[in-house]
């Protein structure tokens, strides 16, 4: 099955769809927001070769890495 590409909900990035985020969540969101397993991002040409995440994170996203940290 070919992999399509799909916009993440909450950060507007585009995401693989047999990535494992969730169904309108690329990994990344779906990561912070509900705690699902991070992928382990490589970056080549502004985009992540596993998931296709482009590094967008809405302000929402944002907030909560700070508060984590």
């Amino acid at each position: 099955m070919k992999a399509c590409v799909k916009t993440c909900d909450e950060c507007a990035s585009a995401y693989r769809d047999d990535a494992k985020g969730m169904a309108s969540l690329c990994p990344e969101c779906a990561h912070v927001l509900y705690g699902l397993p991070a992928c382990g991002h490589v970056f080549h040409a502004g985009r992540c070769q596993t998931c296709w995440w482009d590094g967008s994170k809405s302000d929402f996203v944002q907030k909560l890495d700070k508060q984590r940290a």
